[in-house]
């Protein structure tokens, strides 16, 4: 158990696969109500908000040393980190950016270990790896199944030792299937895309705490930020990802493992990966005179935000995600005229 700040986080069971309670039994006690909390009087509502005005102004005073601290390190960077003999594992490896990413970390001395359910490329994948003279292996593993996640932990301890780096990479790309929004297929959409973060985060973050040493990288999409109307399935994943990034970043300060345990969010725009998604992007309006780089920007981009701790990028780094943190929350008639300028045949 870790505990940082007089607060208890569990990490011996998190692999395990253990649970103290169902949930769905749970769900079908009788409700409990909370007991109803005290009326608070007018009075001290106003000295409630007294004190907060009293933090915030407290607040602006202390964040100043931060800002110029922050704005210091902007100026003069730190030196990117080594890598060189971490154990990095990258889920859907064989192919696309997973296969550009596993390439790019071998050129600065990673050890490779690539997760995915395509065989044939992925050893084809670890030949290419040994050239750069580190250690590489491949393991057939489906990452939407939870004990086959737990099962790859076990022969990675055997064969590598540990994850230093992790790489949520897999992921399935929209208009793969004429029939993507069947149950099977949203299930499964769902299972790949989001559900393996849970299941690699729940089995590999306990010996990152443990050896004080990791970083953890999340491959979202910049329409996470931008909504195009063509995607419900894939959007709601992505979506997803960054939540589930942004507050497991905060979950690992408050176990007291920041600058230890590193998190990067991925925000890709689209890129020539499968050609079957590619081909169907091609017939939507003004996706025809888009130009769609080579999954290889996308795997520089992720180790080189790995090597400087960067919290989130996209790719490509055009916009920064505060840009399109305000643009989000524009009115819907203001984005989607915007989005028919830019996107006219």
């Amino acid at each position: 158990m870790i505990r940082p700040f007089g607060k208890v986080f569990p990490t011996s069971n998190m692999a395990s696969g253990s649970s103290k309670g169902s949930l769905y039994q749970f769900q079908r006690l009788p409700y409990n109500p909370a007991t109803p909390r005290r009326r608070i009087s007018p009075l001290e509502r106003i000295w409630v908000t007294l004190k907060r005005v009293f933090y915030f102004v407290q607040f602006l005073f202390k964040s100043i040393p931060i800002w110029i601290q922050l704005f210091w390190e902007w100026l003069n960077p730190p030196p990117p980190k080594n890598i060189a003999g971490w154990n990095a594992l990258v889920t859907g490896g064989s192919n696309g950016i997973g296969h550009a990413t596993c390439l790019e970390l071998a050129k600065f001395g990673c050890n490779v270990i690539i997760a995915d359910v395509d065989v044939d490329n992925g050893e084809k994948l670890v030949q290419e790896l040994r050239k750069y003279r580190v250690k590489a292996v491949f393991y057939k593993v489906d990452v939407a199944e939870y004990d086959a996640i737990v099962e790859l932990e076990r022969k990675i301890e055997r064969d590598i030792g540990h994850v230093d780096i992790l790489v949520n990479n897999a992921g399935l790309i929209p208009f793969l299937v004429p029939d993507e929004y069947s149950p099977e297929n949203i299930r499964r959409m769902v299972n790949v895309n989001l559900m393996s973060h849970f299941w690699t985060i729940n089995v590999f973050l306990p010996g990152m705490y443990r050896r004080r040493r990791g970083h953890i990288v999340g491959l979202s999409s910049r329409t996470a930020y931008i909504p195009t109307g063509y995607m419900r399935n894939y959007l709601t994943t992505k979506y997803g990802i960054r939540g589930f990034m942004e507050d497991l970043h905060d979950e690992i300060w408050r176990a007291g493992f920041e600058g230890q345990v590193v998190t990067t969010t991925v925000f890709p725009s689209i890129f020539n990966t499968r050609k079957e998604s590619m081909d169907h992007f091609l017939t939507l309006p003004g996706y025809a005179q888009m130009e769609f780089p080579q999954p290889e920007v996308v795997g520089r981009t992720i180790v080189r935000g790995i090597r400087t701790n960067q919290r989130k990028l996209f790719v490509p780094d055009f916009f920064k995600p505060w840009q399109l943190a305000l643009f989000e929350d524009l009115p819907r008639e203001i984005t989607r005229l915007l989005y028919r300028e830019l996107f006219k045949g």
